[in-house]
């Protein structure tokens, strides 16, 4: 299992006064097939809750043991049973919070909890493994299986404000999701390798003399230590509205030293920062600097340890408020000594800014990478004619803050000077043209959560509520495009596997967001009249795109952003659009045709043995229709195969058998038909298909394809082919039950057409929409091609593809021996008299060796 911190702390534990609980619940491995049920309704109660958490701001507030596993609840009052039937409630493993001892079913163990990581970055909170306990030595720096055993695969661990459940999915497969148990916990962390991961070096010199500078940092004196900009992280928090910029953050290395440098999140809006504190999306970026205790002196062994009498570079970890959030893989590398004798000054065209579009308002401009990695400082100024038409537009600058009012929106034309100094104590300075944004950024919006299934829709719609109705008038004035984007690479319908820029993936273009007002007609966002937003997903021949390491990651809630531009694509609105996806089901595809034999969801099935091939199993492909998407185009419909499972006359029960095998029943030793009788009538069907493809990444980097499918289970009831073949005799065109023996004994067969002109007479032999006469020329002593619904009919013994028919009459019927005569005159009963009677019977066999019956009274 995965001990990381951020996958290992799930599935929490109750903590009651002094103590934390930990509980474990029964193993399900052995009976998956029969609580497949519960597990999918657990599937959906954990999806609820998630999105709950997710967009709604609720957290877990108390975890009980009960009789079947767990029950969470929340803090909007409700509770989930997350619970097997017949399964008992799980153990319980308490850890006190003084002396940290853990204690199962109120057994001391004699092992502490402990609240770091292991050397290899693992958490090193309890686990279980092969049924049992496993607990951290901390003397040994190992964990150790203790003697403990679980009840079960399930289990909950608490660790600070996070709780992380253990439970099986509905495909019975372990996983772990992690809840938050109060307003301001952080479940989880994700951080966009950037400017400061392992392996980069950082840029510094020492000042080769003194220099008079009116920057930030002041002037430099000769010697000073000169350090270049390291850039920044994009990080992700879960839920979206924790605030990382409130917390403490530092980089701590195994040992839990922390890094000389101090570590900053502003919340990420794009291509620009606000002043705004939160960031609505969960997106933030974190600077580092580092501290006064970095000297010239110190600087090119700060960040190492020795090893052997050598220096190394330390692997540093995240930690927020002290509890380390990433693994151990920042390396903050200052070994290569940058002498000023070696380094030359920037030229003017290469000193840039990572971008030049500006925000009404204040906002935070910075430099590019390749300028911030070789500058000690910068700020911006205006200069001749700039510095006039800045003035007359009332525009302002401060270091590399930017002050725009509203009544400079839009201005063109303006150009800011850019002033650095690098580390090597050398001034550069380069004009770069600003594009002022047209309207004033207003606050980003969250609209009601959309539930969609991967691939039965391509488009769906987003309910904006008044957002667009109440947009700015500049702001629907100035707006030239819409995009859709998400921060989630997991998401499955993205136009790309590669992140943008901002780290965003696209997921919709202008071309592919209608707007439209509340009547369904089209909106724009110049009349303020959009009410819904219809979202198409960028997917080709149902080939969904995603850069998820597992294909399991595509389901749950992701937060889309749908993102205002002006025509010089400075961002003006965003609204955040939660969409939950989930796994389509079969019923999604496809309806049951109600002519194809269905009763109540029973199918009605028959072998097949009209053609000269082998009885057979034969499932239509009229068992289903194809359902429709919301949009009115047909699903990706696709041949469905079908799986039989059944228990044979012996007992002995079978699986995954396919039509092929029912092919040759008579002889492929199917113990279903046993003296002439189908003994097993009553089959289990799964009916299953590949629905559509989605191109992920595996963990080796690569693409894939990987197949989603849909399936249902139903119950068919299997009868003979022949099993409603019935006699029927005809008087003057009127079907009796009874049929007339003459002076001769002969029982006539079935003559005239049925015309008006031609009543029917005598005796028929009837299979569904057909009949023929009971004689010997439709029932010929050999096969031949005399044929009743499809089936060769004969006296002969039965051949592939034929039906063998057999006359005689019951025991106790009245008369003698029963012959079809070859004069073709009918069936004769010899040795009858006036007035008697018996019943005629009629056996048929077909050649999976089954044998059925259809009678008709007679009397003379």
């Amino acid at each position: 299992m995965n001990k990381k911190f951020l996958s290992a702390i799930l599935f929490g534990a109750l903590m009651v006064s002094s103590t934390g609980t930990f509980v474990s619940c029964k193993d399900y491995d052995d009976d998956i097939d029969n609580i497949n049920k519960e597990l999918t309704d657990i599937k959906s109660k954990l999806s609820d809750l998630e999105a709950k958490v997710t967009t709604g701001g609720v957290y877990v507030t108390k975890i009980e043991s009960v009789d079947g596993g767990l029950k969470v609840s929340v803090s909007d009052g409700t509770s989930y049973n997350l619970t097997i039937a017949g399964t008992p409630a799980g153990s319980t493993v308490v850890i006190d919070k003084t002396t940290g001892e853990i204690s199962i079913d109120g057994t001391a163990t004699g092992f502490f909890a402990t609240t770091g990581t292991t050397p290899e970055g693992e958490s090193t909170a309890p686990y279980v493994k092969d049924g049992f306990w496993y607990f951290y030595d901390d003397a040994t720096k190992t964990f150790v299986k203790s003697e403990y055993k679980v009840s079960g695969s399930a289990w909950a661990v608490q660790k600070g404000d996070s709780v992380v459940l253990h439970i099986p999915n509905e495909a019975g497969i372990m996983q772990e999701i992690t809840l938050p148990t109060s307003s301001s916990a952080l479940t989880a962390l994700g951080v966009t390798s950037s400017n400061w991961t392992s392996g980069k070096n950082i840029a510094w010199s020492k000042a080769g003399a003194d220099v008079t500078w009116a920057g930030k940092k002041g002037n430099v004196a000769a010697g000073q230590l000169l350090i270049g900009q390291l850039g920044s992280e994009v990080a992700t928090v879960t839920p979206a509205s924790y605030d990382l910029g409130a917390q403490t953050l530092a980089l701590v290395d195994i040992d839990g030293e922390t890094a000389p440098v101090t570590v900053t999140a502003t919340a990420a809006e794009g291509d620009y920062v606000t002043d705004r504190a939160a960031s609505p999306n969960g997106k933030w970026n974190l600077a580092i600097a580092m501290t006064d205790e970095v000297t010239a002196d110190n600087i090119a062994t700060a960040f190492t340890k020795k090893v052997n009498g050598v220096d190394k570079n330390v692997k540093y970890a995240l930690a927020v408020n002290g509890t380390v959030m990433t693994g151990y893989e920042y390396v903050i590398d200052t070994q290569t000594v940058n002498e000023s004798k070696t380094n030359t000054a920037y030229n003017k065209s290469q000193i840039n800014l990572a971008s030049a579009n500006v925000a009404l308002g204040t906002s935070t401009l910075s430099l590019n990478a390749a300028t911030a990695a070789q500058a000690y400082d910068s700020y911006l100024t205006f200069e001749g004619a700039n510095k006039t038409l800045a003035e007359a537009k009332g525009i302002t600058v401060d270091g590399m803050n930017i002050t725009v009012p509203a009544t400079a929106a839009a201005t063109s034309g303006l150009s800011a000077t850019v002033n650095i100094l690098d580390i090597t104590g050398k001034i550069a300075k380069n004009n770069v043209v600003l594009t002022i944004a047209g309207a004033s950024v207003s606050e980003t919006e969250t609209v009601a959560p959309v539930s969609i299934k991967i691939s039965t829709v391509n488009s769906f719609s987003v309910d904006l509520g008044t957002i667009f109705t109440n947009l700015d008038a500049n702001i629907a004035q100035n707006a030239a495009n819409a995009t859709v984007t998400t921060a989630d690479g997991n998401f499955f319908a993205l136009t790309s596997t590669t992140p943008g820029a901002n780290g965003l993936y696209s997921v919709a273009g202008n071309t592919t967001i209608a707007f439209k007002k509340a009547d369904g007609g089209a909106a724009t966002i110049a009349a303020r009249n959009a009410t819904k937003a219809v979202i198409t997903l960028n997917y080709t021949e149902s080939k969904y795109t995603t850069a998820a390491k597992n294909i399991a990651n595509i389901y749950g809630t992701f937060n889309l952003t749908l993102t205002l531009k002006d025509a010089n694509d400075n961002e003006l609105k965003k609204v955040i659009v939660p969409v939950t996806v989930s796994k389509p089901e079969f019923d999604d595809y496809y309806t049951a045709n109600q002519y194809a034999g269905w009763d109540e969801g029973v199918l009605s099935s028959v072998i097949d043995n009209s053609t000269s091939a082998t009885p057979k199993v034969v499932m239509s492909d009229k068992l289903y229709t194809i359902n429709k998407k919301s949009d009115g185009s047909a699903m990706t419909g696709a041949t469905l195969t079908y799986k039989f499972k059944y228990t044979d006359y012996d007992g002995a029960s079978k699986s995954d058998k396919t039509t092929s095998d029912f092919e040759d029943i008579s002889t492929s030793g199917l113990k279903i038909v046993k003296d002439g009788v189908l003994k097993v009538t009553s089959y289990t069907v799964t009916a299953s298909t590949d629905v559509v493809k989605v191109n992920a990444l595996t963990n080796s980097g690569s693409a894939a394809d990987n197949a989603i499918s849909v399936s249902k289970e139903f119950t068919m009831k299997l009868a003979p082919a022949f099993n409603k073949a019935k006699l029927v005799y005809y008087t003057n065109g009127v079907a009796g039950t009874v049929a007339a023996v003459n002076a001769d004994g002969i029982i006539a067969p079935l003559t005239g057409t049925g015309a008006a002109n031609d009543p029917k007479n005598g005796l028929a032999l009837q299979y569904g929409d057909e009949e023929i006469a009971v004689s010997a020329t439709a029932i010929p002593a050999s096969v031949g091609d005399k044929k009743l619904g499809g089936y060769k009919v004969s006296t002969a013994d039965v051949a592939s593809g034929s039906i063998k028919v057999e006359i005689a009459k019951s025991a106790e019927s009245a008369g003698g021996e029963v012959t079809l005569k070859d004069t073709d005159t009918g069936v004769e009963i010899a040795d009858l008299s006036a007035g008697q009677g018996g019943k005629l019977v009629v056996t048929f066999t077909d050649y999976a060796g089954i044998k059925t019956q259809a009678t008709i009274e007679y009397k003379k």
